[in-house]
């Protein structure tokens, strides 16, 4: 009888204590993740920035209120080949990383976060042009979606450091 009520008193305090963290979870019912952050974007200059801004905007959804934070992303692409080697082959490994700049920027102009962040996607080029181009295209477009969920945590953790 003894043990149950030790049992029960030290679920209870864990449980107590568990309320005092001052961790706010990213997901769940009351996890900043679900709330909706209207933000304004500025005007993409590149498929990669057109792709994380459609992305971003359908996750935090679009301010009507020019007085809400304005994200900036001005990505960069680059290509390289993952192995070296003298043998010829038909085909060949590549990667290909998007790099964004970000700035969360408020409405009188002072910068909320400035930072930077990139991911990568494996592609395969072969001697046709036009294929190789495609698949460049495609493993750009890839990295874009990936990088923007990164952006979107990371601007989740500014637009709560700021409001906090």
């Amino acid at each position: 009888m003894f043990r149950n009520a030790f049992v029960a008193l030290s679920l209870l305090g864990a449980t107590a204590l568990a309320g005092c963290t001052g961790l706010t979870p990213v997901y769940g019912e009351r996890g900043i993740g679900t709330e909706r952050h209207p933000l304004n974007y500025a005007k993409p200059n590149s498929r990669a920035e057109q792709v994380i801004y459609q992305e971003l905007a359908l996750r935090f959804g679009k301010a009507a209120d020019p007085a809400s934070p304005t994200v900036r992303i001005t990505t960069s692409n680059a290509t390289r080949k993952l192995t070296r080697s003298n043998v010829t082959r038909p085909s060949e490994q590549r990667e290909a990383t998007v790099t964004a700049r970000i700035e969360l920027v408020a409405a009188d102009g002072s910068i909320i976060l400035s930072t930077s962040r990139s991911a990568a996607a494996l592609y395969t080029t072969d001697s046709q042009a036009l294929a190789a181009s495609e698949a460049e295209r495609e493993a750009i477009e890839r990295a874009a979606r990936e990088l923007a969920e990164t952006v979107r945590l990371t601007l989740l953790g500014a637009l709560v450091q700021s409001a906090g």
